[in-house]
């Protein structure tokens, strides 16, 4: 990683002091990063011109920080995906393959040891992710109120507007 400023890295956090400490610490050490609030503000940026190689959410986000990581991962495979939480390891579980967990309160050399393994490990090892999630149920647009819920699955049926 020659220069780490050509990788930018998202942080999906809805505490926002958390998610300025975070930022800055990984400004400090060279990352570009950019900070939302919500799964469906991240899920723009991801949509967007930026090319993001690495997402940091906390589980407890708006929209679910779960249910974006799995998302993220059969969306945009070559993206790294780190998910916050003080839920500790059983949390894992019920992750994406590949998706790393770090437990809060984290330490900074912690919170940038994982981001440098996960952004490693996406560089070293070419994805092979299903087009569609397997073992997560699709989200049909019903429930909009998370945030996530319109882009997350197939409609059961075409639009008949």
């Amino acid at each position: 990683m020659s220069d780490s400023r050509l990788l930018a890295v998202l942080i999906a956090e809805a505490d926002e002091l958390v998610r300025m400490v975070t930022a800055d610490m990984l400004a400090d050490v060279g990352f570009q990063t950019i900070e939302v609030s919500t799964a469906t503000e991240a899920l723009a940026v991801l949509q967007g011109s930026v090319t993001v190689r690495m997402l940091i959410t906390g589980r407890g986000i708006v929209g679910d920080g779960v249910a974006l990581a799995h998302l993220v991962h059969h969306r945009w495979p070559d993206v790294g995906i780190l998910v916050t939480s003080g839920a500790g390891a059983d949390l894992q579980r019920a992750l994406p393959p590949g998706t790393r967990l770090l437990s809060k309160p984290y330490v900074f050399a912690d919170l940038i040891q994982e981001v440098k393994a996960g952004l490693a490990k996406e560089q070293d090892e070419p994805s092979t992710a299903p087009v569609l999630p397997s073992g997560v149920p699709p989200h049909r647009g019903a429930n909009l109120g998370n945030g996530v819920g319109a882009v997350a699955g197939p409609a059961t049926e075409p639009d008949k507007t």
